[in-house]
């Protein structure tokens, strides 16, 4: 039914916090621009939380692997899952059991050997429960028996990297939902430390090995800046980790893309200046986190970050509040926490009024506006319809274009790519029929370039240089007949506009709602005026398309509700673009 050409751009418009909503520079529905036609929308964010899984507060759930006999988690404690696997069992130096009953101690210990094919079975299995329910997943992978904190549990270095070898096919197989892998291997908790076998080129060495045998679509994570740095091949990083200098370029350059895929997880995160250790005190030894913070906005730009917020240590800055995180998540592109640790600050967060302003979210608004509510919202990426520009009437010519503004407000943007399409469901009024649906895919659209805003950093000064605005531009050719809904879809991504639910007979999709055409093969394309076929309006009250003479005419019965026109009731006739009244 239709023939579909498109082009993509994604435009950067910087200084943009004026466009929408209250601005007086602000497009009104009915303005046209291009034979285009701004669409009588809503296009505030209605501060819902969206059910984007890849994104958020997350749930954790142990796993240990045995060398057989593991039974694998079946049901997911939530969408967003941290699959803690540990595989003890197959490190010599990791004790199951102690008797500390007196007498002969008999203290049972792993072996290390290869994963056996049940254990890798048995992860693979977890992995699909996880996907049947709906979710994604944070993997992290150690010998910590139960993570419960044990010390010196890694086996020899041999022995990391032959069980990396038998995970890497898991973890390929399973991209679809996995968020990013935490690489522990090393250390109580999977953290990289207490644990003397743990040097830095043993860590590089095993993370090296990971990214050379998994795809670029696996996100690899270490749990510091400076793990991070070995990995990537700095040796001097007090000095050379500034992603100024011409060091950090020179490997840049050099790494390529694998500088975009390796990335850190913080458990420490927020609970001092120095997150516990996680950014270093002296600079010209240790990453700071000024330092590291740059090299996340530049080069983490689609890796996930996150971890654990926690308390803030006796003595030391006071920084794990929703304030500061609404500034600094923007730079980090913070994309995950952990829900229930730690449990005092995060009740903290749920019981305190968020006093920032962000667009919607606004605490000197909203009394009931929680910093919990604030940053569970704006983990990751938060999708706003801001405009939606169509043209009234596709005619003979088949010509279909729209031009879309889409604001990113969350903290971080898309981390895999998404098929996203164009659909359009046709209008049947109260005919007990199917409707039909044609969908378009946009297969060179990538949402992972629909950026979150940028910080400008000039010591203690910050400005904002883009506020997340991203226009696209979609053209090509439509043939149908009649009215027609138009929608934007994207794999696995809810706008956080009001849900207008697109209805068919093969069930309900997420798509943000677009607006509505007029299709007819046989006419010119029309420029009829603005406001035809809004949405929510009963099906026997939708405008009907009639002929007067050579001219189209559109009948509209409605009362329109947006105050710029009589919503009293009145009859409003369109006359080939000219708007009539008439009691």
């Amino acid at each position: 039914m239709n023939m579909f050409r498109y082009a993509f751009s994604c435009v950067a418009m910087a200084g943009a916090f004026a466009v929408f909503c209250s601005s007086a520079e602000a497009a009104n529905p009915g303005d046209r621009v291009d034979g285009l036609v701004l669409q009588n929308l809503d296009y505030t964010d209605h501060l819902q939380t969206l059910p984007n899984y890849d994104r958020g507060f997350y749930y954790s759930q142990a796993l240990h692997i045995k060398v057989s006999g593991t039974k694998p988690i079946e049901k997911p404690y939530g969408k967003l899952l941290h699959l803690r696997a540990d595989i003890a069992e197959f490190s010599s130096q990791a004790w199951l059991t102690v008797d500390t009953t007196g007498g002969k101690r008999d203290t049972v210990r792993g072996k290390s050997q290869d994963l056996t094919e049940d254990a890798l079975n048995v992860l693979q299995t977890t992995l699909d429960n996880v996907r049947n329910f709906g979710g994604k997943v944070i993997v992290r992978i150690c010998y910590d028996p139960w993570f419960d904190g044990h010390s010196n549990t890694t086996p020899e270095h041999k022995w990391v990297l032959r069980h990396i070898e038998q995970l890497a096919p898991i973890l390929s197989k399973n991209v679809d939902i996995i968020v990013a892998l935490e690489m522990g291997m090393h250390g109580a908790f999977g953290e990289m430390h207490s644990d003397t076998a743990i040097t830095y080129p043993r860590v590089a060495e095993a993370v090296n090995k990971m990214l050379q045998l998994t795809p670029p679509e696996l996100k690899i994570l270490t749990r510091t800046g400076n793990y991070s740095a070995a990995v990537l091949g700095f040796e001097n990083w007090g000095v050379d980790f500034h992603i100024d200098g011409d060091v950090f370029k020179q490997i840049a350059e050099a790494k390529g893309d694998t500088m975009y895929r390796v990335g850190m997880f913080n458990d420490g995160y927020l609970g001092t200046q120095f997150d516990y250790g996680t950014w270093g005190a002296d600079c010209k030894t240790s990453i700071c986190r000024e330092e590291g913070v740059a090299w996340l906005e530049k080069y983490s730009i689609n890796t996930p970050y996150g971890g654990e917020a926690v308390e803030t240590a006796n003595g030391y800055e006071v920084i794990n509040t929703p304030e500061f995180l609404a500034h600094e998540g923007f730079r980090t592109h913070t994309s995950y926490l952990n829900m229930h640790w730690n449990n005092n600050l995060i009740d903290s967060w749920k019981v305190a009024h968020f006093t920032g302003s962000d667009y919607e979210y606004d605490g000197a608004k909203i009394d009931t506006l929680t910093g919990y509510k604030y940053i569970e919202d704006h983990l990751g990426y938060r999708f706003v319809l801001r405009e939606s520009w169509l043209p009234d009437t596709v005619g003979a010519d088949g010509k279909f274009s729209a031009k879309l503004k889409i604001q990113n407000v969350g903290f971080g943007n898309l981390t895999q790519k998404r098929a996203a399409r164009i659909l359009f469901v046709e209008d049947v009024g109260d005919a007990d029929v199917c409707p039909s649906l044609d969908t378009i895919p946009l297969e060179n659209v990538d949402f992972r370039d629909v950026h979150s805003r940028t910080v400008a950093v000039n010591g203690s000064d910050t400005a904002m240089t883009f506020d997340g605005t991203n226009e696209l531009k979609v053209e090509g050719e439509f043939s149908g007949r009649g009215n027609y809904e138009v929608y934007l879809e994207v794999d696995g991504v809810v706008f956080a506009n009001d849900l207008h639910r697109m209805a068919t007979c093969e069930g309900k999709g997420d798509g943000v709602f677009l607006g509505e055409i007029f299709a007819d093969p046989e006419k010119k394309t029309q420029g009829v005026a603005p406001g035809m076929n809004l949405r929510g309006v009963p099906r026997n009250l939708l405008p009907r398309v009639e002929r007067a003479d050579q001219k189209i005419q559109i009948r509209d019965s409605r009362a329109l509700r947006d105050g710029t026109r009589d919503g009293r009731g009145d009859r409003i006739f369109r006359v080939n673009g000219s708007l009539l009244k008439s009691k």
